[in-house]
């Protein structure tokens, strides 16, 4: 009997121990599985949703490859801006770098002309095509069609991105931590137009007087607009850029918003960040060794209504609609200068034009905003105090991009309907960013109000001891008969996921100023906390069975030894 006793324990033991293997194989199967199909979800989501929307690379326009292959230049080649490049040798240079620099590079169409162009955009990226909590930047060239140096300089930027990408730290910085859209040719119509290249499209509209204009109201009817320029104000909703800038000729300066001005009036016209706009222009002019020198612009910069005022301009739509800070650069004095000259003009343009696309990552604040009981991106308002300009953080990730003038104190503010607005002091250093995410509680009465809990103020305590931005709380909040009513409901704990990489940050706590690295809760860290919680929950329903199990077995033996037991008294007396 004990023999059997024991080897139903050791039985029950091994079937338990291997209980316990399977529970663990089956959550590190889960575990893998989520590693592998999560990144897959997300590229299909990214790739539906471009396909979805007119950001793609098809076009109604049908071109014979062996021409498109014959029109392919060498980059190497002396003859390779020994002329302007005409429309179709324009897209075959396009196609031939995203095929050559594919590993940072895609190409996509916007839409078409009048005439059925395609409008080509190069994206530079690190991980071009996907969707990042990083700031989108634009260039676009060749408004006008007689104006095409913009169509050869940002191909040459393209070039030198490719060539310099991990080599020359601005290059890795712009390709690393931006998404740059570049547009060679807004008006492939003008340019191509005969005997000789046109302003306008073929519709013969100046497309920078064709946008909407907060004051020429005879522009807002948008079906009415140039096929190109609805083209541009489609991508430019679709896509959530932090700031651009066109590229034009006739002058050397760089100009900026606004444009317009009440009355028709040459007059300085003063947008709400003329500030944050006059330091990026100067970022522009300061890199120019002839814009910075400038006799009729003071610095090299202007303000576009005190030079002259121009209506259904883009720099100013870009700003009041897509809240995108865009500048205009006139980069020549003279219009389609001889193509024998474009090497030179790149070489003074050069910096210029990489160092305001990295004032994008330099000279702003950087951050996201999630919700304090699900620990979801809230597309919150952003604004700044004495700005009145307010941008809106993405759906997706809650991040947002907002560029300022350095050197200054500001107080940033996120805001969204249902939650407590929550407000921090920061100091802008020049040349150097600050990273500041928010985290926003429900108000009463709101959908998440009724998830709150004493913990709540436990995790805010946590978190604002990994200097994650929190901001004070309003004075109703702070009081004892407010938080205690706040925090009579239940709350599950946020699973934040912050920004990928660490920044410094200024980050003002009850009044109190702390600087230092943030450490990062990456959506590795997430997976592994949710995997454990699973692995705990089933090693508990394995050790309950197995418990169990020993229970039954040793109520088995009791019993028998007891009959036993009782069987050899019956012998006893019998005899």
């Amino acid at each position: 009997m004990e023999t059997a006793t024991a080897l139903l324990l050791l039985f029950l033991c091994i079937c338990s121990s291997h209980g316990f293997n399977r529970a663990g194989s089956r959550v590190q199967a889960f575990a893998a599985e989520e590693l592998q199909t999560k990144p897959l979800e997300e590229d299909n989501e990214t790739h539906e949703q471009t396909r979805s929307g007119t950001l793609s690379i098809s076009s109604t326009t049908e071109i014979n490859q062996t021409e498109l292959e014959l029109a392919i230049p060498e980059v190497g080649n002396e003859t390779f801006r020994a002329h302007y490049l005409n429309n179709l040798e324009l897209e075959a240079a396009m196609r031939n770098f995203s095929e050559h620099c594919n590993h940072i590079s895609r190409l996509y169409s916007i839409g078409n002309s009048t005439l059925g162009s395609p409008l080509w955009v190069l994206e530079i990226s690190d991980k071009p095509g996907d969707l990042e909590p990083e700031p989108a930047f634009k260039y676009v060239g060749n408004m006008h069609g007689n104006e095409p140096l913009g169509r050869e300089l940002l191909l040459l930027l393209a070039d030198w991105l490719c060539d310099n990408y991990l080599r020359d730290p601005l290059a890795t910085l712009i390709v690393d931590k931006v998404h740059l859209h570049l547009l060679p040719s807004m008006n492939p119509d003008g340019f191509a137009a005969k005997p000789v290249a046109s302003r306008n499209n073929a519709q013969d509209v100046d497309l920078n007087r064709d946008f909407p204009d907060q004051f020429f109201l005879q522009n807002d009817n948008e079906e009415l607009r140039q096929p190109e320029t609805r083209a541009m104000m489609h991508w430019i909703r679709s896509i959530h850029f932090t700031a651009s800038a066109s590229l034009h000729e006739g002058a050397l300066v760089a100009n900026y918003p606004y444009d317009g001005s009440p009355g028709a009036r040459t007059t300085y016209a003063v947008c709400p960040d003329d500030e944050t706009f006059r330091h990026l222009a100067g970022v522009y002019s300061q890199h120019h060794v002839l814009m910075s020198k400038s006799k009729e612009f003071v610095g090299g910069i202007t303000n576009g209504a005190a030079w002259y005022p121009l209506y259904g301009g883009m720099q100013d739509w870009n700003y009041l609609h897509g809240e995108c800070l865009e500048l205009t650069l006139e980069i020549n004095e003279e219009k389609w200068p001889p193509a024998s000259q474009i090497s030179r003009i790149w070489n003074q343009h050069r910096l210029s034009i990489l160092e305001l696309v990295a004032s994008t990552i330099k000279s702003a604040v950087h951050g996201r905003v999630v919700s304090a009981v699900t620990g979801q991106p809230l597309a919150a308002t952003i604004s700044v105090n004495d700005i009145d300009h307010p941008i809106t953080a993405s759906l997706r990730f809650g991040d947002y991009h907002r560029l300022l003038a350095p050197g200054k104190s500001y107080e940033v503010t996120a805001s969204m309907m249902g939650y407590y607005n929550r407000s921090t002091p920061i100091l802008l250093p020049v040349d150097k960013p600050v990273t500041l995410d928010f985290i926003l509680e429900p108000a009463p009465n709101s959908r998440d109000f009724d998830h709150l809990h004493l913990q709540d103020s436990q995790v805010f305590n946590s978190m604002s001891g990994l200097n994650i931005g929190i901001s004070p709380v309003h004075k109703e909040q702070a009081t004892p008969a407010g938080k205690a009513e706040r925090l009579k409901k239940p709350v599950s704990r946020p699973l934040l996921k912050p920004l990928k990489e660490s920044q410094d940050v200024v980050v003002t706590q009850n009044s109190s100023k702390s600087q230092g690295k943030r450490p990062q809760l990456m959506e590795e860290d997430l997976l592994s906390i949710n995997n454990l919680a699973v692995h705990s929950t089933s090693q508990y329903l394995w050790m309950l069975a197995f418990l169990s199990m020993l229970a039954v077995a040793a109520t088995f033996v009791y019993v028998s030894h007891r009959i036993k037991v009782r069987r050899r008294w019956r012998q006893r007396l019998s005899k």
